[in-house]
């Protein structure tokens, strides 16, 4: 049963007053959270658009310092998808999904993976094996979506 939004119901949103530049914002570990908590994703990061780690799950998931790069430029255009496989975390995973603005999702082997790109930050979860890929991806873009009303 898909629920719209239904993830962010639990976020604590921060107070855009308080901080004064995007980078100073300390609640990105709650944004990582409100996704790890929704059950279906195993790892998540969220990155800056420089590639920094803003926050990140606590399990062993990494992200090379190339990779943010190669996803960004993958959503830099809707009408032409430049690439048809991408690396996260050193897997390569064939794009499946690529809306070219802010969404792409990504599948190797069994394991899917969402990414979503907002003006200011990238987010990449890794799905949990045998969950619903919607509901998966509604976890991470769900977050997006509201970073992206709130002009982040």
């Amino acid at each position: 049963m898909y629920h719209d939004y239904y993830v962010v119901e639990y976020l604590k949103m921060p107070c855009m007053l308080m901080h004064d530049t995007f980078e100073d914002i300390s609640e990105w570990p709650e944004y990582v959270e409100v996704i790890m908590n929704s059950g279906l994703i195993d790892s998540c990061v969220m990155l800056n658009m420089r590639g920094r780690i803003l926050g990140q799950s606590e399990d062993e998931f990494s992200i090379t310092k190339q990779e943010p790069a190669y996803l960004i430029e993958a959503l830099s255009s809707p009408h032409e998808p430049r690439y048809k496989t991408l690396s996260i975390s050193e897997q390569v995973y064939d794009v499946v999904i690529n809306d070219g603005k802010h969404g792409l999702m990504l599948k190797n082997g069994v394991r899917y993976a969402t990414v979503c790109r907002t003006s200011k930050a990238l987010i990449v979860g890794l799905h949990k094996v045998n969950t619903s890929t919607d509901d998966a991806s509604a976890a991470i873009m769900n977050i997006g979506d509201y970073l992206i009303t709130k002009g982040m």
